[in-house]
């Protein structure tokens, strides 16, 4: 008992100095200031909303706005929704893992009031008009009071967490008021912290989850063996949000015909540290389009890098185009550009880690990435499969699609065994809400 008290004691002093960091950083940071102002935001919102529930009893308005946050507030929900779901997301892959189980919840349980939280301004600033959920909102930090504010006025009846969110002042408030509580789509790994004897107090608070649905066997075995038995194997639901993405793919006039009859490929999520790639693979295929969008699309980024780069740029947002590399400097139309695709690059793996390698691979095109991505379950499998392709260097890249260029065979051969992969992996978003479903 000592041992919890003194770890939770400890765990809140680094989420408060944590809260200080973001303060400071703030003033340099754009990401930590949207970050900063969208916790206060929300803060100050939940509690005029709890005030106007306890003074009135009701709320007034039939919707209260917090910029672009909506809200239909605390017990006042309980007289309209049969079931108050909360779903948190870091960010925006989660946000996109989470999804398939949100609309189809929403789609069978049309009566149930759905909040959405995100720790990241990067899910936050894209999906907060997200027009599935009731309530969209910035997780407040995880200090003790904070919890207690946000379950007093949200009330959720079931608590879903996505992937690998772990705050344990709030799972231990959600535990302690028996509320249901779930986590999805998650990983495990051997040396995860909380498997070590002085986090023990966290391992227990794993044990009292409703369900765990783990992506893989591995995952399940580890939890096996510290005792955690809450669990099953369901698969990744991000597999069946990009299925269902692909099918919808909008590709804009212009870039079709730009790159008409040409062989495509596309640079997604693009830093600095992966240009070398991109510029050899230009130099080397000179009779492709190439199509690259920067990770970040400020225009002092693209700037940069487009002057880094030694050959004719063309933006999208252009009057014309000319040669045969174009950047895509505008959100929300890398993952229809996939289709378009021949061969497709993932950037970030010279720098803290891929981005989503399943939306290209789901048009069956082999998929590059660089040698940052040991902690991402899909790039081990896809590789596994020899449908995927870790590079360390553009020689290695240019080395296998020459390969490619010359063995059709060998390239429909990859796209029936990327096929093969996403129909037998799809279904964890209806094995996932088949057990949920039971306390909706």
């Amino acid at each position: 008992m000592v041992m919890n008290r003194l770890l939770f004691i400890l765990y809140t002093i680094v989420i408060r100095v944590g809260n200080i960091y973001i303060f400071i950083g703030s003033m340099f940071s754009h990401k930590l200031r949207l970050l900063k102002e969208g916790r206060e935001e929300t803060r100050k919102k939940l509690k005029s909303l709890r005030e106007d529930v306890k003074r009135k009893g009701k709320i007034t308005s039939n919707k209260i706005k917090h910029g672009d946050l909506i809200a239909e507030g605390g017990t006042a929900l309980k007289s309209k929704y049969r079931t108050t779901v909360w779903m948190h997301c870091a960010s925006l892959g989660e946000f996109e893992q989470g999804r398939p189980l949100i609309e189809k919840i929403k789609l069978n349980y049309p009566d149930s009031y759905l909040a959405l939280s995100f720790f990241s301004p990067s899910g936050y600033e894209i999906q907060k008009n997200y027009d599935k959920a009731e309530l969209i909102f910035y997780l407040p930090s995880d200090t003790p009071e904070n919890c207690d504010s946000i379950l007093q006025t949200i009330q959720p009846d079931i608590v879903i967490f996505v992937k690998y969110e772990f705050w344990w002042n709030l799972i231990n408030k959600i535990v302690a008021k028996n509320i249901r509580i779930f986590l999805i789509a998650a990983v495990f790994r051997k040396n995860d912290y909380f498997f070590k004897s002085f986090f023990r107090p966290f391992l227990v608070l794993l044990r009292n989850y409703n369900m765990i649905f783990v992506q893989d066997k591995t995952s399940a075995d580890i939890l096996h063996k510290h005792n955690v038995t809450n669990q099953m194997i369901t698969g990744d639901t991000r597999i069946d949000r990009v299925i269902q993405r692909s099918k919808a793919s909008d590709v804009p006039l212009s870039i079709k015909e730009y790159a008409e009859d040409k062989t495509v490929i596309v640079y997604g999520s693009i830093w600095e540290s992966d240009l070398n790639i991109v510029i050899h693979c230009i130099k080397r295929f000179p009779g492709f389009v190439h199509i690259m969008a920067p990770h970040d699309i400020s225009t002092a980024n693209v700037k940069k890098l487009k002057s880094l780069i030694p050959t004719e740029v063309c933006l999208y947002s252009d009057d014309k185009w000319s040669g045969n590399l174009l950047v895509i400097n505008n959100i929300g139309m890398l993952g229809s550009l996939y289709s378009l695709a021949k061969y497709v690059y993932i950037g970030g793996g010279f720098q803290k880690g891929i981005h989503n390698i399943l939306e290209p691979a789901v048009f069956r095109i082999p998929v590059f990435f660089g040698p940052n991505h040991t902690k991402f379950n899909e790039a081990t499998i896809l590789q596994q499969e020899k449908v995927a392709f870790s590079v360390n260097n553009a020689s290695k890249i240019i080395e296998i699609i020459d390969r490619f260029e010359q063995s059709e065979a060998e390239y429909v051969a990859l796209s029936k065994k990327t096929s093969d992969f996403f129909i037998r992996s799809q279904g964890a978003t209806e094995k996932t809400h088949s057990f949920i479903s039971r306390y909706l």
